[in-house]
């Protein structure tokens, strides 16, 4: 009898167990939520680096350090973004620049630049720095991102900060602590594209998005 009423229990609990696991977000659809990790080439990094080290560096003084902006170019496939390259678009004399019909009219020269290229590449986000900020997305920073990713929800927002770069910074994995150097940069995407802007709390709709870079 005591056996026979561990086995029920056991049964009981198993079945709760099953029952609070179809509740919970699959993991399907947290990946869906989060979108796709990006790889990003040498390329790209190389010229986001650059053109930004243009406008802000040590030789500059820190209050005449200036925003960049500029374009993504890359392609997709079902389980990836894959950035190829990057492209200046302008830069801002402070901060928070929001993109205009002017710098849309320079994007879609950039587009039709690609398309004769036939490499099968197409704008995939945008990236800008925030030099001596950090990394984060400002409200005008999610205006920008809704005119990529409400066309595109692969489409990305890299943000990169020239004070981080290369900064040592550890990692506790289990037992284990490993030494990391930071990129410099994250990668957000809005987490819902469909909110509206004057929503109290849109200031928070957006999240990182996994990435590697590939030094190929």
């Amino acid at each position: 009898m005591p056996e026979e009423l561990e086995r029920k229990n056991d049964t009981q609990e198993e079945h709760t167990n099953s029952n609070n696991e179809e509740k919970t977000p699959s993991e399907e659809r947290h990946k869906e939520k989060i979108g796709k990790p990006v790889v990003i080439k040498a390329d790209a990094y190389k010229t986001i680096i650059l053109y930004a080290s243009r406008y802000a560096n040590q030789a500059i003084k820190p209050e005449e350090w200036k925003e960049i902006y500029g374009v993504l170019i890359g392609s997709t496939t079902d389980e990836i973004v894959i950035v190829e390259g990057a492209e200046a678009l302008t830069f801002g004399h402070a901060t928070d620049v929001q993109l205009d019909e002017r710098h849309y009219g320079f994007i879609e020269r950039i587009e039709n630049k690609i398309y004769k290229e036939e490499k099968g590449y197409y704008i995939i986000g945008w990236f800008h720095s925030h030099p001596g900020l950090g990394l984060f997305f400002s409200y005008i920073d999610l205006i920008n991102q809704l005119g990529f990713q409400g066309k595109n929800d692969d489409a990305i927002g890299l943000v990169f900060d020239h004070t981080l770069l290369g900064k040592k910074k550890e990692e506790k994995i289990g037992d284990n602590v490993l030494t990391k150097y930071d990129t410099g940069f994250e990668i957000y995407r809005l987490t819902e594209v469909d909110m509206g802007i004057n929503t109290p709390d849109y200031d928070n709709n957006y999240h990182k998005v996994d990435y590697i870079e590939s030094i190929l």
